[in-house]
């Protein structure tokens, strides 16, 4: 009859991690924090520039005694920089269909 003693040893299953798998832990945790901080501050959006940017010019020119400016709504003026605003409409070009 055989006791356990002469049954051969299994080796002992070690965790290895390793290089890679600890960069994907940190990975996968830094994602979890910016998705934590997107949640609780939520989505801004690409409107919050364009009111910053309109509050601002509203106080400098009450603060300064400028006349007051129209509000510019229209997204292409909008993305494209102050200093190139008067060339939108010289390089403005019509297509048409064939």
């Amino acid at each position: 009859m055989s006791t356990e003693d002469d049954l051969p040893k299994l080796p002992a299953k070690k965790w290895k991690i390793g290089t890679i798998g600890i960069s994907l832990i940190v990975m996968g945790l830094s994602l979890l924090f910016i998705y934590v901080l997107w949640a609780s501050f939520g989505y801004i959006g690409p409107s919050f520039s364009s009111d910053v940017l309109n509050l601002q010019q509203s106080t400098l020119r009450a603060e300064y005694h400028l006349p007051e400016e129209p509000v510019i709504t229209d997204p292409t003026v909008l993305q494209t920089p102050p200093s190139l605003r008067p060339f939108l409409a010289d390089n403005a070009t019509s297509y048409k269909l064939l």
